[in-house]
């Protein structure tokens, strides 16, 4: 009879709840204090854009004159062209040619698919020892957390009906 009871007056209170966060929403504006934004800055502009790709555009047009010049190159020139141009192939590990693992360090792999990341760790770099261990530890820490936060979802329910 007290879990009918307790169901019963929490949906009830539930009710009450929505129906007067309906009321507050509906009686007055809302006012989130965030700032107008002008539509103008969604709109592309061609020729700005151009202007901020103009030092690209030069390069290109060199590199397609000139084929067979490298990077390597230019640096030893002392070039202008690439004033403020990396010679980074992959910013901020971003997937290289013939990266087994697309970018995705196996760790990762490891924690956000569980079990199933941690097999394709493994049939992806060729059994590669390392690189599946680490997509182990991924999976074991994910599990951990997952059980950990179980049991106290379980003992915060248990504690909040009894």
């Amino acid at each position: 009879m007290k879990k009918i009871l307790l169901k019963s007056l929490s949906v009830f209170l539930s009710l009450v709840l929505l129906s007067a966060q309906t009321h507050v929403l509906a009686a007055a504006p809302i006012n989130t204090g965030l700032p107008g934004m002008e539509e103008s800055a969604f709109v592309l502009d061609e020729n700005q854009l151009d202007l901020a790709m103009g030092e690209l555009y030069e390069l290109d047009s060199y590199l397609s004159v000139n084929e067979g010049v490298t990077y390597a190159d230019l640096e030893a020139m002392n070039s202008d062209l690439i004033a403020g141009i990396s010679d980074i192939t992959a910013p901020l590990g971003i997937a290289q040619d013939g990266d087994p693992l697309f970018g995705i360090p196996a760790f990762w792999w490891g924690c956000i698919l569980g079990w199933v990341g941690w097999l394709l760790v493994y049939v992806l770099t060729d059994q590669d020892s390392a690189l599946t261990k680490r997509a182990f530890t991924g999976c074991l820490i994910s599990s951990g957390a997952s059980v950990v936060l179980s049991v106290l979802y379980y003992f915060v329910l248990y504690d909040a009906w009894y």
